[in-house]
């Protein structure tokens, strides 16, 4: 049995300088993605809420998502007008489907919330709508807040 195989690409490590804030108002740090390597349909970053911060509302064009929660937790809210939620934190999966409408808040005044976050996308950030008319507030008073 021939075991050889052909690949594009060279196995790349990077190591972010600093985190940077994204489209969709979190902070993240950018790893691997079609500029830092030649992924060509894969983006991998941890993207990290300050407390008492949320991001904006947005969704991911074409492209699914997955996040794992590695600290704090958030309160993430989704669907047409955001009339869904749950909350997620260290240790969860969460997956979302293209184009879904969704926001995060943190749930802590005192701790950050970071998840390592996957995209089905190397240029992620090229592809994030922002939902301005869905930013008004109207999850705030929903916020199962932790301290």
């Amino acid at each position: 049995m021939d075991r050889r195989i052909t690949w594009e690409g060279d196995v790349t490590r990077v190591r972010p300088e600093k985190e940077v804030r994204a489209k969709q108002d979190v902070n993240a740090l950018f790893g691997v993605n079609g500029v830092s390597t030649p992924s060509k349909h894969l983006s991998l970053l941890v993207t990290a809420l300050r407390p008492g911060e949320k991001s904006n509302a947005h969704y991911h064009l074409e492209h699914e998502s997955a996040l794992y929660g590695i600290k704090g937790s958030v309160h993430f809210f989704w669907g047409a007008e955001l009339e869904h939620d749950l909350i997620l934190g260290e240790g969860d999966f969460l997956y979302i489907p293209p184009f879904c409408p969704h926001v995060s808040y943190n749930r802590s005044h005192t701790i950050d919330a970071a998840f390592v976050t996957a995209r089905t996308d190397a240029f992620e950030q090229e592809r994030v709508v922002v939902l301005p008319e869905l930013d008004d507030d109207r999850c705030k008073s929903r916020v199962s807040y932790v301290d």
